[in-house]
């Protein structure tokens, strides 16, 4: 029996046609197309389900009567889709369980994706109060929903997990922004489809659904390889990137309070100034709002305290960085990092930097140059790095001839004099601001790889 292709199926839809036919793809058995006297094409499976048949006299189970299912219209669905979806119907039938009453199952009872998504947000997301929430609404509302809103939940199968992967990958312009960004794109998709695999394994968990399998697990495969950040500026670069950043408004001050303390950027757009001690130059982190859910706290050397000590403070709202009078946190931290910042060091250097750069790559790019200055760097530092350098190691005796030999090194390496009033936690990282106006030390740079 011939294997159908595109081109041969096509060339048999435009013959003239007397009465209904069918044209059997030879791949799969059981599939068809069925055409009448007009244009239409519709794929048709036939298959029979091993065990509706009662068992024979050597036991075996055997295949009940034929079940007939009407799997899509063609071109709509593709060839190698119909095919997909045929044999995931066989394997269940095989398995002994009938695709006609999943199916029933499925729209008669089961959750929708729209449906379990709602759930999903109010009774996972919210109420155990994550980060993250934000981003999986969008994600849902953006690219989940516009594409799978309808489909129930336990006849969501890997072809059409694949389609949305297709789509949502493909930049489209926005027409509710002003400057028309697209949406969609590589990541887009990657992270659309990582909402999607968690919402389908929570609902498989908590038995919303009747499936045990989660369509969009491993599907990440189809999606290049994401990229790990390895890119660490040069104390010129980050001279000029300090230059740059000096207007005194919310996203300069982000950008020279990253270099001053080396904290994630998020960090900082969430600060919040009860969190802030100017008095002790510190910065304390609840653990709802850290990375590793526990208390953090950050010393702050005195270009830092000055930073927050001159900024606005807002009446509506307790944010430090804020373009709304502290009500909100500002937002867009990466646009600003990918246009406007360059934009700026541009105009003020006269020159752009080699290669773009993100926000983290400017707090890889702090803590490695102040490991180089203290002497420490590679396997040991990317296990301390958050403890050491970002303020982690607590302010014990025990910990104090550390603090005082790391600080002693620096001073030595940037040729600086030592504050008489520094403590041994806030002030250890002081002399990093020397980095933005002494000349470039020799020797390579020391990536931390664990960033």
């Amino acid at each position: 029996m011939t294997r159908l292709t595109d081109t041969a199926l096509k060339g048999r839809l435009r013959e003239l046609r007397a009465a209904q036919s069918e044209i059997v793809d030879g791949a799969v058995p059981g599939l068809a197309v069925r055409v009448g006297r007009g244009p239409a094409a519709t794929w048709s499976l036939v298959l029979r389900v091993r065990g509706e048949g009662a068992v024979s006299r050597r036991g075996f189970a055997k295949k009940g009567r034929r079940h007939r299912f009407t799997l899509g219209n063609y071109p709509e669905m593709s060839l190698d889709a119909a095919r997909a979806r045929a044999n995931e119907y066989r394997a269940q039938a095989n398995a002994g369980a009938s695709p006609a009453i999943a199916l029933e199952r499925a729209v008669a009872g089961g959750l929708t994706v729209g449906a379990l998504s709602a759930r999903f947000l109010e009774d996972y997301a919210r109420s155990k109060n994550l980060r993250s929430t934000r981003k999986y609404e969008q994600a849902i509302a953006t690219h989940i929903l516009p594409h799978l809103r309808d489909v129930p939940v336990d006849a969501l199968d890997r072809e059409q997990v694949r389609g949305f992967i297709r789509d949502v990958r493909v930049p489209r312009p926005r027409a509710d922004t002003k400057i028309g960004r697209a949406r969609g794109g590589v990541e887009a998709a990657r992270r659309a489809l990582g909402v999607l695999r968690l919402m389908v394994g929570w609902a498989i968990e908590e038995r919303l659904i009747h499936r045990e399998d989660n369509p969009a697990s491993g599907m990440e495969r189809n999606l290049p390889k994401k990229r790990k950040g390895d890119r660490v500026l040069s104390l010129e670069e980050v001279r000029a990137v300090w230059r740059a950043a000096d207007s005194g408004f919310a996203f300069d001050n982000h950008v020279r309070l990253m270099l001053l303390t080396g904290c994630r950027a998020g960090e900082w757009a969430r600060a919040r100034w009860p969190w802030v001690d100017l008095n002790q130059g510190l910065l304390s982190i609840p653990a709802s709002e850290y990375k590793t859910n526990r208390p953090h706290v950050v010393p702050l050397v005195p270009e830092a305290v000055a930073i927050l000590d001159n900024s606005f403070k807002g009446g509506k709202g307790d944010y430090v960085l804020s373009t709304t009078e502290g009500e909100k946190p500002i937002r867009g931290i990466a646009k600003f990092y990918q246009t406007r910042l360059p934009r700026a060091i541009l105009a003020k250097n006269g020159a752009a930097l080699s290669a773009p750069f993100t926000s983290h790559d400017l707090r890889r790019s702090a803590v490695t140059h102040i490991a180089e200055s203290i002497g420490i760097g590679g396997e040991p530092l990317t296990v301390l790095a958050d403890a050491v350098v970002l303020g982690d190691l607590p302010f014990a005796p025990e910990s104090s001839v550390f603090w005082a030999a790391a600080a002693r090194s620096l001073r030595i390496l940037l040729r600086t004099s030592a504050s008489p009033a520094a403590s041994t936690g806030s002030r250890l990282i002081a002399s990093t601001s020397a980095f933005f106006s002494q000349p470039d030390a020799a020797g390579s740079s020391v990536t931390l790889r664990a960033f």
